[in-house]
């Protein structure tokens, strides 16, 4: 088994005579041109060798890149992907070109042949998420995507499927409420110890620092990316010294790879990168002009009386999983105030403030972009526009829950 790391949560994994990649981001700006990839990469989708099977752990911009996925797109090449509930992962992977798509539940296998297979394992994301095993004759290979998972799970991985050769683990203490204005809920070391206590749990003797890879983009990059990223391989790879030493981190860059026989292969991948691109979201990307409001220059007033009650009843279950009092502050030339209530999909939000518990503030533009351009929500959680006023603490449904829960309404 050879595991060629691609950054972030990008692997190419060769095994059994097949390839797998794993959540494709080869191409920069993502989050609508605010994040891109850090070091930059010396290679892009032209670079890699033909791909037996694409697998996805979820369809945030930084693990779904459109522009990657249709240079990779061809008919026939199967895309493993979680049961998709509320984002719409399946349906843009068939404006993209692919028309091969495997919906797999956790430890519901994929076969691809030759003894390989790609199996979701759990993973306590927000929305519509797994992490992924890939096992076939040399070995087996997991990708903990974007965050450290409980050790209930990582237990479960390991009491059904064994030793497991190396690993990716998110470790960077990914700090999101700092980009919402709110203090961390976390300690510091959330990342690195919780990986590699996932790491001692599985028993792998080889570690990637993964889901580390990106940085915001200037001219106000480098104060969000500090803010944001907190720790980094050198954390990641202390705690692993200190709780689970008989883990190795592999030192990889991008393109670099790792197999039993050969070590570390260094710039197993290279070429030239892509072209910046003009966006990364797929229904602008693809320019279908689709929209969430009637009128194309609504008044803030006017999407929150209509077009907002049209769209939570069209998305009923995404209403009812945000399942809170929310009030909405916009501000701007065209300001308002109004307070809605996701727990009762259509009803009319009320003028104000009725006392709800969460709020969140945002610009007049960004607001009617989510409308009219069908600006994903999650670009608003990553592009420090977006501030959290009023929260409570605590597991879901307290907490920031709701917050991410708006990807579901805005996907």
């Amino acid at each position: 088994m050879r595991v060629t790391f691609l950054g972030q949560a990008c692997a190419l994994v060769e095994t059994g005579g097949k390839r797998i990649l794993t959540d494709p981001w080869l191409m920069d700006p993502v989050f609508e041109g605010h994040v891109e990839r850090d070091p930059p990469f010396a290679f892009g989708p032209d670079d890699l060798p033909p791909i037996d099977a694409i697998a996805l752990t979820h369809g945030h911009l930084d693990h779904f890149n459109a522009p990657s996925l249709l240079a990779l797109a061809a008919p026939g090449l199967p895309v493993v992907h979680p049961p998709i509930r509320f984002t719409e992962a399946d349906s843009n992977l068939r404006r993209l070109g692919f028309d091969t798509l495997h919906a797999r539940a956790d430890f519901e296998p994929f076969e691809l042949g030759a003894g390989v297979r790609i199996v979701p394992t759990p993973s306590r994301g927000v929305l519509d998420e797994c992490a992924y095993l890939i096992e076939g004759p040399e070995g087996r290979f997991w990708n903990g995507a974007d965050a450290p998972q409980p050790p209930e799970v990582i237990e479960e991985i390991r009491d059904r499927f064994g030793p497991i050769d190396v690993g990716s683990f998110s470790h960077n203490s990914f700090d999101q409420p700092a980009l919402l204005g709110l203090s961390s809920f976390k300690p510091p070391e959330h990342g690195p110890l919780g990986a590699a206590r996932a790491a001692r749990i599985l028993g792998v003797p080889h570690a990637i620092a993964g889901a580390s890879n990106m940085q915001w983009c200037e001219p106000l990059g480098a104060a969000c990316t500090r803010k944001v990223i907190r720790r980094g391989p050198s954390h990641f790879e202390k705690a692993l010294a200190e709780e689970a030493p008989e883990t190795r981190l592999l030192p990889l860059e991008p393109g670099d790879a790792w197999s039993r026989e050969g070590g570390v292969e260094r710039a197993r991948i290279e070429g030239r990168p892509a072209p910046r691109v003009a966006h990364d979201a797929t229904h602008l990307h693809l320019g279908t002009g689709e929209r969430h409001c009637e009128s194309e220059e609504p008044s803030t007033e006017e999407l929150f009386r209509r077009d907002l009650p049209a769209r939570t009843a069209a998305v009923a279950d995404a209403s009812r999983y945000v399942g809170q009092r929310v009030l909405f502050e916009i501000e701007g030339d065209d300001a308002a105030c109004f307070s809605v209530d996701f727990r009762h999909p259509g009803s009319k939000p009320v003028p104000g403030d009725d006392g709800a518990e969460y709020a969140v503030r945002l610009p007049e533009a960004d607001w009617k972009a989510l409308f009219k351009d069908r600006l994903p929500w999650q670009v608003l959680l990553v592009c420090d526009r977006l501030r959290v006023t009023r929260v409570k603490e605590g597991a879901p449904p307290d907490g920031l829950h709701f917050v991410f829960a708006l990807q579901a309404v805005f996907p």
